[in-house]
């Protein structure tokens, strides 16, 4: 037995991504192969205490206290240091090392370990606060709002579980953006996202990137609704000469106190009304039209048709699904976007179907995280059989 965990953990060290993925679902079926039926609902009664008691850890400073440079701690004095009760903190710091959240060292004696660090991190509590606060009522509501309406698919974002949990008929961005603390923490999710990754072997992208010369008038490249900037920001480190050619849009409440960004001008807008930046190279989209119901992805894409040149391109950067065995990431994915925002992930064929109704057509599919949870950059280009409409 000590011989095939060493031999596993080996397999692990020497993984990249792909490889990563694979070994975890292969872990993932043995697991279950293992567990008695016992064991499985148990587990599922524990997923609800345990994003619970990582949250409260979070509010009480836990983790930032046990990340600290000191090695191990006693329950009496991180009790003293967080003003807590001893007694109830080792109860909670008990069952957190019992799930591998926190380490033990002896009778009472605690200490870091890999999951603690991520957990002090303020993009992970970030992270934890909107699963919990907003992700979690939605889900709470989420079996009788369908077994109310029948089961019937949803097509609107303002009839959502979301509208049920929080007792309102703005849709979840409205709402969220009436709650500055809940609209900072999901800013916060999007920016941990940030990646390179899309544009790495992006040969059509790269290739214009470092052909546009420095200083051209034309916009090369509109992220929009991209939240904080980190992609516009990933985009200039990589294309130093892009810089004065990348415009951040968003609606006006999320640049609410941002900071400048060098080399990026900052524009307040709304992708549901005509689009301010006319012929730019490329409007990229990351992670957007997942979060609308089909009519609405449709009036965003038709937005930005009208402000095209003839060579112009929409990179939406989503997922594509399979066609079977969807990675539990997507799925999830997908399940939370229906229920708190009416929106979905898309398979290709949903892709190409929606891309149609907007009067464009997908022109090359990058795929750039296959193996785990198919992230994808989906080009589209003018449907050159149709005529543009005028506006």
């Amino acid at each position: 037995m000590d011989d095939i965990i060493v031999q596993i953990r080996a397999l692990a060290s020497g993984a990249d991504a792909a490889g990563r993925a694979k070994l975890q679902n292969a872990l993932r079926e043995v697991l279950s192969e293992l567990e008695s039926p016992r064991d499985f609902l148990v587990q599922l009664f524990n997923a609800h205490l345990n994003i619970a008691t990582v949250r409260l850890a979070i509010d009480l400073g836990l983790f930032k206290l046990l990340s600290s440079q000191r090695q191990e701690w006693y329950v009496e004095e991180m009790a003293e240091k967080l003003g807590a009760s001893p007694q109830v903190l080792e109860r909670i710091v008990r069952y957190l090392a019992s799930t591998g959240i926190i380490g033990e060292d002896g009778p009472g004696i605690f200490r870091a370990n890999k999951i603690t660090h991520i957990l002090s991190d303020q993009k992970a509590e970030a992270f934890v606060h909107h699963a919990f606060d907003i992700c979690g009522p939605a889900l709470q509501a989420f079996p009788d709002f369908f077994r109310e309406t029948k089961y019937a698919d949803i097509t609107s974002n303002t009839s959502t579980p979301f509208q049920k949990a929080f007792d309102t008929d703005l849709t979840s961005f409205a709402w969220i953006s009436q709650h500055p603390e809940h609209l900072d923490a999901m800013q916060q999710v999007m920016t941990a996202f940030r990646s390179s990754e899309w544009f790495a072997d992006f040969e059509l992208f790269e290739k214009e990137a470092l052909a546009t010369v420095q200083g051209s008038r034309r916009v090369f490249f509109v992220d929009v609704g991209g939240g904080h900037g980190h992609q516009c920001i990933e985009v200039r480190n990589k294309f130093p000469n892009l810089e004065g050619q990348l415009v951040l849009q968003d609606l006006p409440e999320v640049f609410d106190g941002l900071a400048d960004i060098p080399g990026v001008k900052i524009e307040a807008c709304d992708f549901f009304r005509p689009q301010t930046v006319k012929g730019a190279k490329y409007y990229y989209l990351r992670r957007i039209l997942h979060d609308w119901p089909d009519s609405l992805c449709v009036k965003i894409l038709q937005r930005l048709r009208y402000a095209m040149a003839s060579d112009s391109k929409i990179l939406i950067d989503e997922i594509v699904l399979p066609g079977s065995k969807i990675p539990w990431q997507s799925a999830m994915a997908d399940l939370m976007m229906m229920i708190t925002m009416g929106g979905k992930e898309r398979s290709k064929e949903q892709w190409i179907g929606l891309v149609e109704q907007s009067g464009l057509q997908v022109e090359h599919i990058h795929k750039y995280d296959g193996e785990s949870i198919f992230n994808s950059v989906v080009v589209l280009g003018l449907d050159q059989i149709s005529l543009r409409p005028s506006r």
